[in-house]
């Protein structure tokens, strides 16, 4: 019985030092490196954040305590737009939280506007 498809060595060689496979890998590859580290960064810093604003609201942490928290870890994590975005809003928050605990507003002057740039982050995350 012989086979109806031979692939002879030389088309194998051919076939896989030809460019086209060696890129298409290079390109998973870089994909697969550079997104997972980020969002993996991005996941473990969101679930500190929502523990440690837990803390914030139960008055465990001071709120601006938080939010320089949150600063300095952003600053930490790769680059990107989502990491930007948070960084924007933290530092409202943290103003915000600042004039709160020296009395220039109210607590609930400070809850609005805490909602309100926390409601603008989700949705410019989106």
């Amino acid at each position: 019985m012989t086979p109806r498809f031979r692939i002879s060595a030389k088309d194998i060689s051919h076939s896989l030092l030809s460019p086209r496979p060696w890129a298409a890998m290079a390109l998973l590859a870089a994909l697969l490196g550079c997104s997972s580290p980020r969002d993996g960064a991005l996941e473990e810093f969101s679930r500190w954040h929502d523990s440690a604003r837990a803390q914030a609201q139960a008055g465990a942490l001071s709120w601006s305590e938080l939010y320089r928290q949150s600063f300095d870890r952003l600053t930490a994590l790769p680059p990107s737009l989502q990491q930007d975005t948070r960084l924007e809003n933290t530092v409202l928050l943290l103003s915000t939280a600042r004039k709160f605990e020296s009395n220039e507003i109210s607590a609930q002057q400070f809850a609005l506007e805490r909602d309100g740039i926390e409601t603008q982050l989700q949705a410019r995350l989106r």
